[in-house]
């Protein structure tokens, strides 16, 4: 397990999602994240999960989209998300990064995902989650690996920024989102 611990100090001894800066922590967090967006977090450090959930499609798509996760325009059977994106482990947005903890914060209120096994990140609205972001409440997020912390994003999320993917992906307005060297 020591031998584990000291590979992950190595490879996630940096970060970056986005543009944000770099910041080292060593708090512990509170609350549980399973990917579905249940629990509250206190900001602390989360190392990555050892049983991140099932990511099963679309990584690096822009998920809250008609169609798809859109509240009240869903695809057959796809439940409706607030936030949801893909987290990578390079800023080349090549190798999905499963089981880093995504903090979301919203009018006081945050909360924490588990990135699944695609990388794929998701939260709901409501009382499951948080609302998604409005231009007069906006959202703020970072991503935990231990030892490694990002600080939150430089830009709040507004309206429509709870599609993570749709400006973070390769190709797109802002580097992928990214927890690594």
């Amino acid at each position: 397990m020591a031998r584990i611990v000291v590979i992950l100090s190595i490879v996630l001894a940096g970060c970056d999602v986005g543009s944000i800066n770099n910041a080292t922590a060593d708090g512990n967090g509170s609350g549980s994240g399973s990917g579905s967006g249940s629990g509250s977090g206190s900001g602390g450090c989360e190392a990555i999960s050892a049983s991140p959930p099932d990511g099963h499609h679309n990584a690096g798509m822009s998920c809250v989209a008609a169609g798809c996760h859109l509240t009240g325009q869903t695809g057959t059977n796809a439940p409706p998300y607030a936030y949801a994106g893909t987290i990578y482990t390079t800023s080349a947005g090549t190798t999905a990064l499963a089981g880093a903890t995504i903090f979301i914060k919203l009018n006081g209120v945050e909360k924490k995902v588990i990135s699944a096994t695609n990388g794929n990140f998701f939260m709901p609205g409501g009382v499951e989650g948080l609302d998604p972001p409005t231009n007069a409440a906006n959202a703020n997020t970072r991503v935990s690996g231990c030892p490694t912390v990002s600080t939150p994003m430089s830009g709040g999320l507004v309206q429509g920024g709870g599609n993570c993917n749709n400006c973070h992906r390769p190709g797109g307005t802002t580097s992928p989102i990214y927890l690594g060297n």
